[in-house]
């Protein structure tokens, strides 16, 4: 279904960017993005993981930020920098996992391996990093989403402490909230989180299969989502965004969940809305000019009964609402690409008189 109405929202389909790209002119199992307040995207790619010694060892080459100029519409897309490498030294990345940018638009990248946060500008030129890890914490760690507020203070989850983190943008330490639980306010391997308007932390308790919604000193004030398999319902969820009217947007891992919506959407109230599931029946740009570019590549597309299986999400992994342009966008994790939808004000359908 590429437009539905729910509850006065309609959520329309608008296209894909992206493909499958070592280096340049595509991602690289996408797992994070953040918008800056110009609308540019970042975009984290996990790519083939690998701990090793050897710098030149290409396995981890996915290890990257692209940065990307979306447009308001598809054919707009831009490929304009990427930058970061695999590795320990300073500015490289090994495990990458979440991304946030700051009003003076400094880019934050957790590193789930490294336990620390870099800090890049606009060009990818590192400023600096800290430990997440306090000196004497003895617990495992394994720092994962990132968000900030209106007050300058950062939030990371830590999927192996079963913690939020706090820290201002300086890498100053201000607290921490939440241990291992399924109770109100205790957490099983926390990955995504967001700040609504309000200044509320919404987080993607991952284990537990729900959302969390958190005051700023960590009181827990709503659970969204429970476990389950029918629609409406969470399994794994990895990322959660919140848009201006209050909806909140839950992306789910479970490869059994594309018939119900791997993203979820849910009201204020925390009320099931509808489900997306990915409808990219159209190549992206980028990906058609690969196609087009080798006669093979068309050809074995021709023969195929149907494509579409590559419709739907596999395993998305990151979602954020676009303010700017009033859309979700769905990091398409295994499929290494970008779906959009546009979610309209005024959409109306005039009756037929027959």
């Amino acid at each position: 279904m590429l437009t539905e109405t729910v509850a006065g929202r309609t959520y329309d389909y608008s296209h894909n960017v992206g493909r499958g790209a070592q280096t340049g002119m595509g991602f690289n199992n996408p797992v994070a993005m953040a918008l800056d307040a110009d609308g540019v995207l970042y975009v984290v790619n996990r790519g083939q993981e690998s701990i090793s010694n050897v710098p030149w060892d290409r396995t981890g080459i996915g290890q990257r930020i692209s940065k990307v100029s979306l447009g308001s519409q598809a054919g707009e897309e831009d490929y304009l920098h990427e930058f970061s490498r695999y590795g320990s030294q300073p500015g490289q990345l090994i495990w990458p996992a979440g991304i946030v940018v700051d009003r003076h638009n400094h880019i934050y990248v957790t590193d789930e391996w490294l336990n620390r946060i870099s800090v890049f500008d606009t060009d990818g030129t590192f400023l600096r990093s800290w430990d997440a890890v306090q000196p004497g914490e003895s617990t495992p760690n394994g720092i994962a989403g990132i968000a900030l507020d209106a007050n300058d203070i950062l939030y990371v989850t830590d999927g192996r402490s079963h913690k939020v983190r706090k820290f201002a943008t300086d890498g100053t330490f201000l607290g921490s909230w939440g241990r291992l639980g399924s109770a109100p306010g205790e957490l099983d391997s926390p990955w995504g989180i967001t700040v609504d308007d309000a200044g509320y932390i919404y987080v993607a308790d991952h284990k537990n299969h729900r959302v969390q919604k958190f005051s700023s000193d960590g009181a827990c004030v709503a659970r969204i989502g429970s476990a389950g398999i029918k629609r409406g319902s969470l399994e794994y969820p990895t990322d959660v965004a919140v848009d201006p009217d209050g909806d909140v947007y839950v992306c789910t891992w479970n490869k059994n969940a594309w018939d119900r919506g791997r993203i979820q959407v849910f009201n204020a109230e925390g009320r099931f809305l509808t489900g997306l599931v990915g409808d990219a029946q159209q190549l992206s740009l980028w990906a058609q000019m690969t196609v087009e570019a080798n006669t093979d590549y068309l050809k074995r597309r021709r023969e195929v009964r149907s494509t579409e299986p590559e419709w739907t999400f596999a395993q998305p992994t990151s979602v954020v609402f676009d303010t700017i342009n009033e859309r979700v966008l769905v990091a398409d994790t295994q499929r290494s690409r970008i779906q959009i939808y546009n979610k309209l004000a005024d959409y109306l359908v005039p009756q037929m008189n027959l």
